[in-house]
C-alpha cells in the first residue's frame, strides 16, 4: 500500500515537473516578430553577413547611435519592449538608432566552410564592428556615432578604442560594463559551458527551460543576474528567451578568464583591456547598478576614477541616489524606469558631445544599388524567413 502511494506521487511529480518543462519550451519557442523600422545586412571583410536593426529618429537631425549588446544576447537587448525599449525610447528623442548583432547569433550568416560556432572576441573587435560602424556613417552621411554598449557591449567599447581610437566616435555609454573585475566573486559556470561545447542546440534547449523557470520564479542566478522588481513587466518568457544567444564557445572562454584573471586581451593577445583605460581617449558615461555582482558597488568608484580623461561621468542607479531600485546587471537596459532614470541622462551626455553636420554621401539622401536598405514590408518578410530558417 505504502510503495503503491510513493509510486503514485511519483508518477504526479514527474507528470508536473513534465508539464512546466513542456510549458517553458513552448512558451518561449517563437520570437516575437523584428520591430524595427529597416533590417540590413552587412558584409564583412571576412565575408560574414551580420545584422543591423535599425530603429529612425521620429524626429530632429538624427545622429546614429551604434548600439552594441551584451554576452549572450543580440538586438532584442535594445529592443523590448516595443514601445518602451532603450531603442525606441531614443529614437522618439530624435536619434537614428542601429542595433548590432554580433556574429555567431541566430541571424548572421557565414561564409561557406565556416560555422556560427566559430566566433572569437577578436573578430566582433576587428571585423563586425569596424563593418557596422563604417556601414552606419556611409547610410546616414554622419562622420561620427554614439556608442551605447551594455555589459560586454561596453566592454567591446573599451576595446575598439584601444584597437582603433575614436575617431569615429563622438561619444560612448557603457551599461553595466565591467572597467575591472576587482572584488567579483566569480563561479565558472562549468556545466553550461560544458553543454555549449557539445551542442548548440543541446544549449538552446536547457536555456528555453531555464528562461521558463526564471520568469515563473523569479530565482537570483549568477549568471543571469536581474532585479526582477525592477525589470518591465511587458517582458515575458517569450520576448526573454528571443534575447538570448548561444555563445561562441571562444567568447565564452575569454569572457570567463578576464573574470577569473582580472586580465583580458585582445587583437591577438597584444592588448591588455583593462590596463588600456588608463589611455582611454573617447568620452565615457558608465552606468551601474548599485545591485550588479558584475561590477561590486564598493569597487566602482574606485575603478572609475583611475581612469584619467577628463571627459567622463559615472552614473550609479539606487535607491539611495534617489532611483526606483538598486538595478541590477540586465534591468540596467530593460528596466520599468529606464524612460525615466537611464535615458534622459544618455540624451544628456549625447548633447554635451553633438555630431557634426551630416556630409553630401549620404545614401539616406539618394538611391544606390550598394544601400542595401529593404522598406518595412520587405525588413519584416526578411526577418519572418530568416526566424524560418533558423528556429
Amino acid at each position: 500500500m505504502i510503495l503503491t502511494v510513493v509510486v503514485a506521487v511519483l508518477i504526479v511529480i514527474f507528470l508536473i515537473f513534465a508539464a512546466f518543462i513542456a510549458w517553458a519550451f513552448v512558451a518561449s519557442r517563437y520570437n516575437a516578430p523584428v520591430t524595427a523600422d529597416e533590417v540590413h545586412m552587412v558584409m564583412t571583410s571576412d565575408l560574414w553577413r551580420i545584422r543591423l536593426c535599425r530603429h529612425t529618429a521620429k524626429k530632429g537631425p538624427g545622429h546614429p547611435v551604434f548600439m552594441c549588446h551584451g554576452f549572450m544576447s543580440n538586438q532584442w537587448n535594445f529592443a523590448i519592449p516595443p514601445g518602451e525599449c532603450m531603442a525606441d525610447l531614443l529614437a522618439e528623442q530624435g536619434y537614428d538608432c542601429w542595433l548590432i548583432d554580433l556574429r555567431g547569433a541566430r541571424s548572421s550568416i557565414p561564409p561557406f566552410g565556416r560555422s556560427v560556432n566559430e566566433p572569437t572576441v577578436d573578430d566582433y573587435l576587428l571585423k563586425d564592428i569596424p563593418a557596422a560602424i563604417e556601414y552606419i556613417r556611409k547610410i546616414t552621411g554622419f562622420d561620427k556615432v554614439h556608442w551605447v554598449g551594455h555589459s560586454m557591449g561596453g566592454m567591446l567599447l573599451y576595446a575598439y578604442d584601444a584597437a582603433f581610437g575614436p575617431k569615429h566616435l563622438a561619444s560612448s555609454t557603457t551599461l553595466g560594463s565591467p572597467i575591472g573585475f576587482e572584488g567579483v566573486e566569480f563561479h565558472r559556470p562549468g556545466f553550461l559551458l560544458v553543454l555549449r561545447r557539445v551542442s548548440r542546440h543541446l544549449f538552446r534547449a536547457v536555456q528555453r527551460i531555464l528562461i521558463g523557470i526564471l520568469v515563473k520564479f523569479h530565482p537570483e542566478v549568477q549568471f543571469i543576474p536581474i532585479n526582477w522588481k525592477n525589470m518591465n513587466r511587458k517582458i515575458d518568457t517569450r520576448a526573454l528567451f528571443g534575447t538570448l544567444e548561444a555563445p561562441p564557445v571562444a567568447v565564452a572562454e575569454a569572457l570567463a578568464s578576464a573574470a577569473e584573471t582580472g586580465k583580458w586581451r585582445v587583437k591577438n593577445d597584444t592588448v591588455e583591456v583593462f590596463d588600456h583605460l588608463r589611455n582611454l581617449r573617447v568620452p565615457l558615461f558608465a552606468i551601474f547598478g548599485a545591485g550588479d555582482p558584475f561590477v561590486p558597488f564598493k569597487t566602482i568608484q574606485g575603478l572609475f576614477d583611475g581612469i584619467p580623461i577628463k571627459d567622463k561621468k559615472l552614473l550609479i542607479l539606487s535607491k539611495e541616489n534617489g532611483h526606483a531600485a538598486d538595478y541590477s546587471h540586465v534591468d540596467l537596459a530593460m528596466g520599468s524606469e529606464i524612460g525615466a532614470e537611464v535615458v534622459p541622462p544618455i540624451i544628456e551626455w549625447f548633447q554635451a558631445h553633438l555630431i557634426g553636420p551630416r556630409s553630401d554621401s549620404s545614401e539616406d539622401e539618394k538611391e544606390s544599388p550598394a544601400r542595401a536598405k529593404p522598406k518595412k514590408p520587405a525588413a519584416r518578410k526578411r526577418a519572418a524567413k530568416q526566424r524560418n530558417r533558423i528556429s
